[in-house]
């Protein structure tokens, strides 16, 4: 292999890296997948809001009722409630600073989600990682 073509690779490898750690510092709670899916996708259509379905894991004793409301006044929408109130799933319209805000959030613990192209929810789809 050419030195040219290792030292391209490698920077795709570094700015791979790079991306990753941004994830991880400004959208901590956020699955890199979700992230990497919903920039592809912004990317390809220009728009800078699409419809996915959001599953947000929240730490135990979480106010059911009040984060339910919660969502239904940010999106619009009611959330299905899971497990013992601490897994909410919406189907919603999704942007960078939604899922800042969901991330900052200090009773989550985790944010899962799948491009739905507003097609109607099909329920909880993730289980929590431990």
């Amino acid at each position: 292999m050419s030195q040219t073509l290792t030292v391209e690779v490698d920077e795709v490898r570094r700015k791979f890296r790079q991306a990753r750690q941004a994830y991880k510092d400004v959208l901590p709670k956020v699955d890199p997948a979700l992230i990497d899916d919903f920039l592809e996708r912004i990317d390809a259509t220009g728009k800078e809001a699409l419809f996915y379905t959001i599953e947000v894991f929240t730490k135990e004793g979480t106010n059911s009722e009040a984060a339910r409301q919660y969502i239904m006044e940010k999106t619009g929408m009611v959330p299905a409630i899971f497990d013992k109130g601490t897994h909410y799933v919406t189907n919603q319209k999704l942007t960078l600073e939604i899922l800042k805000e969901i991330s900052d959030s200090p009773d989550v613990v985790e944010v899962r989600g799948s491009f739905c192209d507003g097609v109607g929810m099909r329920g909880a789809y993730f289980e929590r990682r431990w």
